[in-house]
């Protein structure tokens, strides 16, 4: 059977993902992304309503930290990473569905070595919905949240993760925001807590 463009045809009960051409994954992918991060929006949203905006921030860190811890892993092991370098890591980022691969949050790095990037964000749909909807979350996110969750997707827990760059931004056109990515030495290694 030749591979799916799209599901106009009748239903089929045994579909498999292997019945999909790469087109058509691909766009379904887009709209994956896009529901990862509005369920996430909502349920955001419901803990604020119930608890407050305090408990809402600490449990949207809590949670995404461990997606990071739970998840990413999987990325590396179905990807073959091994792990040694930041370039290794960066890999890694490039595969979850909120990944540094396709629009949402595309990165350019700036590869001073294997162990030492700066990374930028031009364009971070996350923070354009802040600016526009609820500026008041961009200090949050952008100060607090994710520096903690990088960490924990990088999955290497000897890489230092270091803002150099956040918003609020004065321009629209302004970069998202900058870090800097380096492999700590044995004696700065510190575990994330």
């Amino acid at each position: 059977m030749p591979e799916m463009n799209d599901y106009s045809g009748p239903y089929k009960h045994d579909l498999t993902f292997q019945d999909l051409s790469k087109d058509f994954i691909l766009k379904l992918m887009q709209i994956w992304q896009y529901a990862w991060l509005h369920m996430t929006e909502a349920w955001y949203d419901a803990v604020k309503k119930r608890m407050g905006e305090t408990m809402a921030d600490e449990c949207e860190t809590e949670a995404w930290c461990r997606i990071g811890e739970r998840v990413n892993p999987r990325f590396a092991k179905v990807a073959n990473v091994e792990l040694n370098t930041v370039l290794d890591s960066l890999k890694c980022l490039q595969l979850p569905l909120d990944n540094t691969t396709g629009g949402l949050f595309p990165a350019i790095p700036e590869i001073i070595n294997e162990n030492h990037v700066l990374w930028t964000i031009p364009r971070c749909r996350s923070l354009e919905f802040f600016e526009a909807k609820c500026p008041e979350r961009i200090n949050w996110v952008c100060h607090v949240n994710e520096k903690q969750v990088i960490e924990r997707y990088l999955i290497n827990k000897k890489i230092k993760v270091t803002p150099l760059q956040l918003p609020p931004r004065k321009d629209p056109n302004d970069i998202a925001c900058k870090w800097e990515f380096k492999m700590m030495d044995e004696d700065q290694w510190k575990p994330i807590s």
